[in-house]
């Protein structure tokens, strides 16, 4: 496995260079200039423009660019956005957020879609799987944000069990509500595909042949169905955590989280690029790892896997 996981490594350095480089084209080429409308009502100078460009290195071709950019991000220097403040603090504040955000998301998409999931599968046909049908088709029927104002007024301002928005410090107890709704989509699918792969591998020999060898209930679901049941699930929530990071601008906007969401929307809305590359270039980078760490963790389900 050692030998695998290096040359996983090695592979994700054409990927990681070849998305940071169209990354920087596609945003940096977008059809306008970023510092000509930022003078209020009348259009700023040619000379504010040039200077802006000349300090951000627009005036360059862009593979010098794309060089300089390489350099500041390996360095830990991500220069400073249009207003001069250091995009590296600002990261600094926003990216531990996000991060609780989208853990918690994954573990509520494993816990609750995974434990459906498999409970529907065992009692196919039953009314327990109806249930969870309904109730998958309930989630994925209604938009993120749906559900986000939907239990923000219910459990915030209703019942008032909940704070309706986060506070700066988005401690963990604030975030269990927005993790819920920001994996509420995602959650479904895990139960739907959970509750799939248990009814295709009850089917499975070996697991008839464990039931024929006397092993209990409680063994031939844990030890021999659901290992190999939560390979494809395990795919799925390994993609879902650089998805989840980057995905959270409706649900950090909704509960007024001051995430990476939250800044990234901004940053777009504003054209500030100097926050959009890196902070796409992070993300790209959060899902390759996340999927290479998927990869790894299939031989530890599947001892029938073998890395060469």
């Amino acid at each position: 496995m050692g030998r695998y996981a290096i040359r996983r490594l090695l592979q994700l350095i054409p990927v990681l260079l070849g998305t940071t480089f169209l990354i920087n084209y596609m945003v940096w080429q977008l059809p306008g200039d970023p510092f000509a409308g930022r003078c209020g009502q009348r259009p700023c100078p040619d000379s504010y423009v040039n200077a802006m460009r000349a300090q951000f290195g627009l005036d360059q071709p862009i593979l010098v660019q794309y060089w300089n950019f390489l350099k500041n991000m390996l360095s830990g220097d991500l220069g400073v956005d249009f207003n001069q403040v250091p995009v590296a603090t600002q990261l600094a504040d926003a990216w531990p957020i996000t991060i609780r955000l989208a853990l918690l998301a994954v573990v509520i998409e494993a816990v609750i879609g995974i434990g459906a999931g498999v409970l529907s599968g065992l009692k196919r046909g039953g009314f327990l799987d109806n249930v969870v049908t309904m109730s998958t088709l309930i989630l994925l029927s209604l938009p993120v944000f749906v559900t986000g104002f939907l239990l923000q007024w219910l459990l915030g301002v209703q019942f008032q069990i909940v704070n309706p928005t986060v506070s700066d410090e988005a401690p963990v107890s604030e975030l269990l509500v927005p993790a819920f709704v920001l994996a509420s989509l995602n959650m479904a699918f895990t139960a739907r595909l959970t509750r799939t792969s248990i009814v295709e591998n009850l089917r499975s020999d070996y697991v008839r042949t464990a039931v024929a060898k006397g092993l209990a209930n409680r063994r031939v679901v844990g030890v021999h169905l659901l290992r190999n049941s939560l390979i494809p699930v395990l795919t799925f929530l390994g993609t879902e955590v650089g998805s989840l990071m980057s995905g959270a601008i409706i649900t950090e906007g909704i509960f007024n989280i001051h995430g990476i969401g939250g800044l990234l929307y901004r940053a777009i809305t504003g054209q500030d690029f100097t926050i959009v590359v890196p902070v796409a270039s992070l993300l790209v980078l959060v899902y390759l790892v996340s999927n290479l760490l998927v990869d790894l963790l299939y031989g530890v389900l599947d001892p029938r896997i073998r890395y060469e």
